[in-house]
């Protein structure tokens, strides 16, 4: 992949929701016979769009378009598509011998949707089609290995409500190899349009939701990381036409453009590329979940409907019971998954131990204080808060963008007010990412931290997760009914383990 970046089994069709202490589950009656059969490519299709999935590109998305319209996916190879592929370490990634591709070598351990670079498509595990909605379980193949499956599972939902596409994925590991892993960019999903829909659109200034102007990017696009403050991209045609990617409070992305024609069909070379790309560690058995949506139209009802979408958190409301909540390390690691009660983090390098929320999008003048639920056992009596600002590619750490507060050495937890008020470029900038560490130029670091959680009130979070194995969260948008219904006997309890948000 260009990286540099219903129910399980749909049943009897029986969608039930249930919500049991306060958790949303999703139950199926298990389906006899077991599959529905899955060959070459299959869609659905409402009276504005149609979208499809193909067993020849291990069930990734392949297909998308208006009705009796020309398909906008790209398929020159394995790598395009619309798919989720998996990153973590060791990079590079190598298996009973199997080297990676030299031109792919720095990727890691890879696992795609659709295939690998030598044309092996993904494994689908199984495949269930009604009229409103596509199901797809795949064990996908290394990208950059020669016919190597990776140890996980990809799942998705897909369901067309309007000219949206609203789909509900699953990443379920079982590596064997189990060292503890530093946070890596997902692609959660990538998208490939044919070269027709050359135009790049997000939004990256210090107004979002104001319908201020767009940043365009046309080809040529240079490949890498682009930080919108609203939560969605778009490739656009010349004619204003085209697919707008949305993920819930999320600003990390990528986007870029191969090839030269600016045109082409879905198996030519050329292609734009759009991504949402958080930061995540995946555990060896973790199961993580998520949505996303894609709206098919003209630029201005994309941006629309964005608008129209939940708002993003104005601050930090984070409680750490059950999720890392998109939080993610670099050198330092925790104690793995599950998360039992807040994160316990070691600390063994003052320089490099970064722990770093996913990307925000906050006003530093509306979060004056932060308040910090945590227990230190480390050599320092102070801890350090740093953060970016919108168009910085990284967490400079300049003497105007930390601040270092002090801390209790007991090992027991405390509730730490963070005062920001002072710092002025805090106070005058729109915050994108926070980061904690121990103070570099103190004293060598030996020991950890826990976090229990971080908001805005001494409080503690609002509308945070109960505790328990499972954070709230609402069922897949739209792929359920809104009544909740007694689990009937013998059906099966899906627990629904998204993120938190």
């Amino acid at each position: 992949m260009y990286f540099s970046p219903l129910l399980i089994r749909l049943g009897i069709v029986l969608w039930l929701v249930t919500l049991e202490n306060g958790v949303a589950q999703v139950v199926y009656t298990p389906r006899n016979p077991p599959v529905t059969a899955f060959n070459g490519l299959q869609t659905i299709q409402n009276d504005r769009i149609k979208v499809g999935v193909d067993s020849r590109y291990g069930g990734a998305i392949t297909y998308l378009s208006v009705v009796n319209g020309p398909n906008m996916v790209n398929n020159f190879d394995l790598g395009r598509q619309i798919q989720i592929g998996l990153y973590s370490n060791p990079n590079p990634y190598s298996e009973n011998g199997i080297q990676p591709r030299q031109d792919w070598v720095g990727l890691g351990w890879n696992p795609i949707q659709a295939g690998d670079i030598y044309g092996n498509p993904s494994n689908v595990l199984d495949f269930q089609k009604t009229d409103e909605l596509l199901y797809v379980k795949t064990h996908p193949r290394h990208f950059p290995l020669n016919n190597v499956l990776g140890e996980s599972y990809i799942e998705h939902w897909i369901k067309l409500v309007g000219n949206v596409v609203k789909v509900h994925a699953k990443a379920t590991l079982f590596r064997s190899d189990k060292t503890p892993y530093e946070g890596r960019q997902q692609e959660m999903p990538c998208i490939y349009l044919n070269g027709h829909y050359h135009n790049i659109y997000a939004y990256t200034g210090n107004n979002p939701f104001a319908n201020d102007a767009l940043t365009k990017i046309r080809p040529p696009v240079s490949f890498g990381d682009i930080f919108p403050t609203e939560p969605w991209m778009a490739s656009i045609d010349d004619n204003g036409f085209g697919v707008g990617l949305y993920s819930e409070d999320s600003y990390d992305w990528k986007k870029g453009y191969f090839g030269s024609d600016l045109a082409g069909d879905e198996f030519t070379q050329d292609a734009s590329y759009i991504a949402n790309t958080p930061f995540i560690i995946l555990d060896h058995n973790i199961t993580y979940e998520w949505d996303y949506e894609m709206v098919v139209g003209s630029l201005p009802d994309i941006r629309a409907y964005m608008y129209a979408k939940p708002r993003p958190a104005s601050g930090p409301n984070y409680r750490f019971d059950t999720s890392r909540r998109g939080w993610h390390y670099f050198n330092a690691v925790d104690t793995g998954w599950p998360i039992q009660g807040y994160l316990d983090i070691k600390l063994t390098n003052k320089q490099r131990d970064l722990i770093q929320s996913p990307g925000v999008c906050w006003k530093g003048s509306n979060n004056t204080k932060l308040y910090l639920r945590a227990a230190f056992q480390t050599q320092h009596n102070s801890f350090r808060l740093s953060w970016k600002n919108p168009g910085q590619s990284h967490i400079t750490r300049g003497s105007d963008q930390y601040l270092d507060f002090p801390i209790n050495n007991d090992g027991q937890f405390h509730t730490y007010e963070i005062d920001l008020s002072k710092k002025q470029n805090w106070q005058e900038s729109t915050i994108s990412q926070i980061e904690f560490r121990p103070p570099p130029d103190g004293p060598d670091v030996s020991g950890w931290v826990k976090l229990g959680w971080l908001a805005t009130s001494a409080d503690g979070p609002k509308n945070s997760p109960v505790s328990g194995n499972v954070p709230v969260v609402t069922t897949p948008v739209a792929l359920a009914p809104a009544s909740p219904t007694a689990c009937p006997p013998k059906c099966v309890p899906f627990v629904v383990q998204k993120r938190g948000k």
